[in-house]
C-alpha cells in the first residue's frame, strides 16, 4: 500500500458514498494538494503548518499507510486550520487574547504552536465537546452489534478526543465515521429494532455534520480576515 493509492481509495470512497460522509470526504479530498510532505509513520500521526508569504498555508502530513481512517483524521487537522486559522484548535474564539506572535523555523513552521493554542482556548466550547463526545461514547459501548475490539477501537478515539477537545474532536468524529462504514454500517434492511449501532452512526453524523458546516462557515470568515490583513501590509500599517 502507498500514499497514491490511500489517496486514490479515499476519492473513490467520498464518490460512492452519501449524505454526511460524502460531503466530509469531499472536504478532505479538495485539501489534498495543499499537503506539500506525506510521512508515513508506524503509530499515531500529525498535521504540521507551514506558513508561507501572502498567507500562504501548506502542510506536512504524517500518517499510518494503508489506514484510511487515520488519513482522514490528519487531514481533518488540515481541515480545521483552513478554517479557523487558530494553530489547529477546531472552534472559533473571538475573545482570544495575549496570543504571542507566530515564531518560525526555516520551513515556516510554528514552533510555539502550543503556547498559542493554550491562548486560544475555550473552555467552555471545550465542555461543550467533551459533552457531545461522552454521548457519542455511551452511544458506541452500548452498540454490541460491534466486536468488543471495535467497541474498545472507537471508545478509547473518543477518549483521546476527550482529553485534547481543543484540537482533536473534529478528527477523531470524522474518523470513527470512516471506521463504521469500513466495518459495514450502518445496517441496511433491518425489519426489527433498529441495531443501536445504526442510532450511533446517525447520532455521530449529525455531529459530523454540524462540525463540517461549522468550518465551512468560518472559513470564509478567515479567507476574509487574511485578505484584510494583507491589504493593511499593502498600504504599510502595522497589524
Amino acid at each position: 500500500m502507498s500514499t497514491e493509492e490511500d489517496i486514490a481509495k479515499l476519492r473513490r470512497l467520498s464518490n460512492i458514498c452519501s449524505g454526511t460522509l460524502s460531503c466530509m470526504l469531499k472536504e478532505i479530498v479538495s485539501l489534498i494538494p495543499s499537503v506539500v510532505a506525506w510521512i508515513p509513520v508506524t503509530t499515531s500521526g500529525s498535521a504540521v503548518c507551514r506558513y508561507g508569504p501572502r498567507g500562504i498555508r501548506q502542510y506536512e502530513v504524517r500518517y499510518q499507510v494503508g489506514d484510511l481512517g487515520n488519513l482522514v483524521h490528519e487531514i481533518t487537522h488540515v481541515a480545521v486550520n483552513e478554517a479557523y486559522g487558530l494553530d489547529f484548535i477546531n472552534y472559533t474564539n473571538v475573545t482570544a487574547k495575549d496570543v504571542p506572535a507566530r515564531k518560525l523555523d526555516h520551513l515556516g513552521r510554528c514552533t510555539n504552536e502550543a503556547e498559542r493554542q493554550t491562548k486560544q482556548m475555550d473552555h467552555g466550547k471545550n465542555g461543550e465537546v467533551m459533552a457531545t463526545l461522552t454521548t457519542l461514547r455511551q452511544w458506541a459501548e452500548a452498540s454490541l452489534e460491534l466486536t468488543a475490539t471495535q467497541r474498545s477501537e472507537i471508545s478509547n478515539k473518543l477518549l483521546y478526543g476527550m482529553m485534547n477537545p481543543q484540537k482533536e474532536s473534529d478528527t477523531v468524529m470524522n474518523q470513527v465515521l470512516v471506521w463504521l462504514f469500513e466495518w459495514g454500517y450502518p445496517v441496511k434492511g433491518f425489519t426489527t429494532k433498529k441495531p443501536v449501532v445504526n442510532a450511533l452512526y446517525e447520532e455521530l453524523s449529525k455531529e459530523v455534520k454540524k462540525a463540517h458546516e461549522n468550518r465551512q462557515t468560518a472559513k470564509i470568515m478567515t479567507l476574509v480576515r487574511i485578505s484584510a490583513r494583507l491589504r493593511r501590509r499593502a498600504m504599510g500599517y502595522e497589524d
